[in-house]
């Protein structure tokens, strides 16, 4: 994907040079624009409370796994064969629900996040495209995505991060908090 990015960049500035176009390119980072923005905090919060219901029932769905577990190796030795069968069973059925609970609350904390996002980023998205199309520019590039940045090196005039967030009534941030 990276490496796509790069040879589509690579593509539109050889062809430019070589039509002797003039194209103008910008740069932005979407994840510094987000965490710019006063929705941010709120989705954090919201995240957090979600994750903390989530947390909550998961111990007590541990607590009431181990209490059975604790009772169950106090009197193993007392219990007919059958009922210690039936222990065993109970066991190994909650230990599997709640693994099954874990991975439920994993994705459901994952899917959450992407619902809260999502209609955040499509806000930068639509501020981005308004610019874009505003001040003239013909590509807008994301600077970082993921561990390795896409734009090796721009000149920080075509970086329109703070504008965005200016733009979306956030608080602009210093220029080396950008390429984070």
């Amino acid at each position: 994907m990276k490496i796509n990015a790069f040879a589509i960049l690579l593509s539109i500035l050889l062809w430019a040079a070589h039509s002797k176009a003039q194209i103008k390119i910008g740069f932005t980072n979407p994840d510094a624009i987000l965490s710019a923005l006063p929705e941010a905090k709120t989705i954090e919060a919201e995240l957090k409370t979600y994750q903390n219901q989530l947390a909550n029932e998961l111990q007590n769905k541990q607590k009431e796994f181990q209490t059975k577990l604790e009772a169950y190796q106090k009197n193993v030795n007392d219990l007919a064969p059958a009922i210690r069968e039936s222990r065993e069973r109970e066991l190994q059925n909650l230990s599997q629900a709640l693994q099954d609970f874990q991975e439920k609350a994993q994705a459901d904390m994952q899917m959450k996040q992407a619902q809260l996002l999502q209609p955040v980023y499509e806000k930068i998205q639509k501020a981005i495209d308004e610019l874009a199309k505003a001040e003239n520019f013909d590509y807008i590039f994301v600077s970082d995505a993921g561990q390795m940045p896409i734009i090796l090196f721009a000149k920080e005039e075509y970086d329109i991060t703070n504008k965005i967030i200016a733009k979306l009534g956030g608080t602009p941030i210093k220029k080396e908090d950008t390429k984070k």
